[in-house]
């Protein structure tokens, strides 16, 4: 497990750490989207947020400057924790958006 775990990181490691800024950004914002315009949300948090869609963007964008200046700052001594946290946070974008894509109709209006 752990010599996966190393191997796993040292091709990590060798991903742009902008690409990874990319695609979390992408990821974070598709799932935004989709629970925009998905007719009922199932997570309390987001449906809330979802009823104040300019509250949404905001926090959503909040949530994705914290996680890249993290990874930045990660980057500087532990490259491998920095594309881990990016990683993990694009699978949880693509999980959240796609969780909210067979859930219910999407709105016709």
């Amino acid at each position: 497990m752990i010599a996966f775990a190393n191997g796993f990181l040292a091709r990590a490691r060798t991903i742009p750490l902008r690409w990874l800024v990319a695609l979390f950004t992408v990821t974070q914002l598709l799932d935004l989207v989709s629970a925009l315009v998905v007719a009922r949300e199932m997570n309390p948090i987001v449906a809330g947020m979802v009823e104040q869609p300019v509250l949404g963007l905001a926090l959503k964008l909040a949530l994705i400057g914290f996680v890249v200046a993290t990874a930045e700052i990660c980057d500087r001594r532990r490259p491998g924790l920095a594309r881990l946290v990016l990683i993990v946070g694009a699978t949880a974008g693509v999980v959240g958006a796609l969780s909210n894509t067979h859930l219910t109709p999407f709105l016709t209006a």
